[in-house]
């Protein structure tokens, strides 16, 4: 037998089992009575197992997560201009910001100079809140915000 005579053949026999048997049409009486019966016993099971779920006790509720422990902000290091040119502005940012819950500084090329003349340049800052390490950035002209309430 080829393989497509074969699930044809197959199809065609699991359609057979599917029909009602001779004699007994879907209109019969015993026909709607098995399947009445069928209903209402596996409505009722559902009902007897709902009502045993529902008298158990309920598992215990997860204990919420203690605060995570945050400090003043602390810089680890700062460094501005271009991925091919930049400057350590570390000491510059820590001195105004370290101690700090939170900061905010204005982008600009006081910080270290002009590290790449006529190119758009980023202030990436790495800091540690207590023992989360946490980095900002923010580009030339823009404000760069550190927090370390949450």
């Amino acid at each position: 037998m080829k393989p497509t005579f074969l699930a044809a053949f197959l199809a065609a026999g699991l359609a057979l089992l599917a029909l009602p048997a001779p004699g007994q049409d879907r209109e019969s009486h015993d026909y709607r009575e098995g399947y009445r019966r069928g209903y209402d016993d596996g409505f009722a099971s559902g009902y007897r197992k709902g009502l045993a779920e529902s008298s158990r006790p309920a598992p215990p509720a997860a204990a919420p997560a203690p605060p995570r422990p945050t400090g003043p902000i602390t810089v680890s290091t700062a460094y501005y201009g271009t991925s091919s040119r930049s400057c350590d502005a570390t000491r510059w940012v820590a001195r105004r910001v370290n101690g700090r819950r939170t900061a905010s500084l204005e982008v600009t090329n006081d910080m270290c100079g002009d590290p790449a003349r006529g190119d758009r340049k980023e202030l990436e800052v790495t800091y540690v809140c207590g023992s989360f390490a946490k980095t900002a950035s923010a580009h030339e002209h823009r404000t760069l915000y550190l927090d370390c309430t949450n």
